[in-house]
């Protein structure tokens, strides 16, 4: 069977298709699709509209108003097929939903041990919140303890090129 997830996108998207066109209309296009010729006749005669109207009225044979009626029934029972499994589709997932609260509902005084687990893991999740805040602490700690270091030693390093500069000067004069 389906599962839920399929039918639902199925059933998204048939539902948000356009609505399709009447009989009338469907059979209008199966007509001019089947007497196409109707359309080459037309464009490839000889002479003003009237005769190239003639002639291409002329080319069908047999106009076969059966197999476009049927053809047109063919593809109308199509779309009513498709809005057919759409509201069955629907039907079967308003039911799944309540087949899913009812199995719920039974299920719910079961165990308790869910509970249990949540509140076991929930407690694990706030020791290693406090871990991690202390592990924090620390490391900016010890950042900060690196950058003091590096900045009396950069400040060591300044001073000693100035007196180095100042030997050179004296050294020059």
């Amino acid at each position: 069977m389906i599962n839920k997830k399929t039918l639902k996108s199925i059933l998204a998207f048939t539902e948000n298709q356009n609505p399709a066109p009447s009989f009338i209309v469907i059979y209008i296009f199966t007509w001019f699709f089947w007497h196409n010729q109707l359309f080459s006749y037309f464009i490839n005669a000889q002479g003003d509209f009237l005769t190239k109207l003639t002639t291409s009225l002329t080319s069908l044979e047999e106009n076969q108003y059966l197999v476009v009626f049927l053809l047109t029934c063919i593809v109308f029972l199509g779309r009513l097929m498709i809005n057919y499994f759409s509201f069955k589709s629907r039907e079967l997932l308003n039911s799944a939903d309540d087949d899913f609260v009812n199995d719920r509902d039974d299920q719910k005084f079961a165990q308790n041990s869910d509970i249990a687990n949540i509140m076991a893991a929930l407690t694990k999740t706030k020791q290693q919140l406090v871990d991690s805040k202390e592990r924090e602490k620390k490391v900016i700690a010890e950042k900060n303890d690196a950058i003091k270091k590096l900045l009396s030693l950069q400040h060591e390093l300044d001073e000693a090129r100035a007196d180095i500069d100042i030997l050179n000067a004296v050294k020059v004069i």
